[in-house]
């Protein structure tokens, strides 16, 4: 099931991937592996719709969000082990 959010964090991971010149045959995989960070930095209120950081915000909550929100998951829905959320630019 899709959430209310998972399209918007699914369209600022993609637009993240193109402002950084990621190579268009690997944003989808990208996307996919990521976009619960963009989701959890939303959610935390740490980011707005367009990905970008809110001023005076502490980022600190945006990765408590998405800790909560990856231990929350199913495991199938969320990104391996291999994939370290630390290395996320968001």
């Amino acid at each position: 099931m899709i959430s209310n959010i998972e399209p918007i964090a699914r369209e600022i991971t993609r637009s993240i991937c193109r402002d950084n010149e990621m190579p268009e045959t690997q944003i989808d995989h990208w996307v996919d592996l990521h976009w619960q960070c963009a989701a959890a930095m939303l959610e935390a209120g740490v980011m707005d719709e367009t990905g970008e950081w809110i001023e005076g915000k502490d980022l600190r909550r945006g990765l408590e969000a998405y800790r909560e929100r990856l231990l929350a998951s199913p495991a199938s829905e969320t990104a391996p082990v291999e994939h370290d959320p630390s290395r996320c630019r968001y």
